[in-house]
């Protein structure tokens, strides 16, 4: 935009000093009509100015060292001419600040890419608060204020954790309060005080004796997985890798579990891992995600498993 004010400025001059050579009507023709420019150039932008738009789109989750893009697509609500669209980008990590800068075209539909970096697990988040638009001819810049965010969650490379000997390995089950029906159930001998409708009669006959079919629930769990803050990438990576190599090993085995981060940090249950993910991506995402409380924390965990950065 410098560069054509300074060629109007030159134009400008070199008219004028036109005029005074050579003081003729079609020099002063010129010297108006350069000078009738400005104003056209910011009347005939000004309604696409307006109207033009910006809009971040990226994939909500990516694998580490994959490749995703941020797509920046330029949008045009009403066919009025304008020029180009600066715009300035805020891209935040855990590490660092960047503010790369775009020049898009003024045409809807324009889209422009920027690489995401997915060399560690973490949360990239880009942001949108200001364009300008620029006039036909580029002498005039208007700011526009705008509101757009995304942000990506980089999962890490699962990593299996170097002590896993205490990891449960299968459902356990419990007797149902009370009888009933279950699809799981065990068989015993006959105690005083069992319901007549649990025992198992063809079973009874053949060893002449009660049998008991008794029914069984998976018991309710109270097992938390606890991760210490890290400190830089590299840790981050290791933690929240090993992290990722628990939750899937417990989720195979159908077993839910709560997650905490530090002692006394953001906790969650985890049935399944969208809520996995979930709780990543709002927990890296900083105090402006705050995370649901959940309905029940047993008081003690009977089996807790911490996992820090270390061998």
């Amino acid at each position: 935009m410098g560069v054509n004010r300074v060629i109007l400025i030159c134009a400008l001059a070199g008219s004028a000093v036109f005029y005074v050579l050579y003081p003729y009507w079609f020099s002063w023709y010129l010297f108006v009509l350069l000078l009738i420019l400005i104003p056209f150039d910011l009347l005939a932008s000004f309604p696409g100015m307006l109207t033009r738009r910006v809009s971040l789109n990226a994939p909500r989750v990516l694998e580490q060292k994959s490749d995703g893009q941020l797509v920046v697509t330029t949008l045009q609500s009403k066919p009025f001419p304008a020029g180009r669209i600066k715009v300035k980008i805020i891209v935040t990590s855990e590490e660092r600040t960047t503010r790369p800068q775009l020049l898009c075209d003024a045409a809807g539909g324009s889209e422009y890419r920027i690489k995401i970096d997915t060399s560690h697990c973490g949360l990239t988040a880009f942001e949108l608060k200001r364009i300008n638009m620029t006039s036909l001819l580029g002498l005039f810049s208007i700011p526009v204020k705008v509101n757009r965010r995304a942000a990506v969650l980089v999962l890490p490379i699962p990593v299996k954790p170097p002590h896993i000997r205490s990891l449960p390995r299968g459902i356990i089950l419990r007797p149902r309060p009370g009888g009933g029906f279950s699809e799981d159930h065990e068989l015993r001998p006959y105690r005083s005080g069992d319901p007549v409708r649990s025992i198992h009669w063809k079973i009874s006959a053949k060893h002449d004796s009660l049998i008991i079919r008794e029914p069984l629930i998976p018991q309710a769990h109270n097992r938390l997985v606890q991760i210490i803050r890290w400190e830089g990438a590299q840790e981050r990576d290791i933690i929240l890798g090993r992290l990722r190599w628990i939750s899937d090993y417990l989720l195979k085995w159908e077993l839910p579990y709560y997650i905490r981060l530090g002692k006394d940090g953001p906790i969650a249950e985890i049935t399944e891992n969208g809520e996995f993910i979930s709780y990543l991506y709002r927990v890296l995402d900083g105090p402006g995600h705050s995370l649901p409380i959940p309905a029940s924390i047993p008081v003690r965990f009977a089996w807790v498993f911490r996992i820090d950065a270390r061998d």
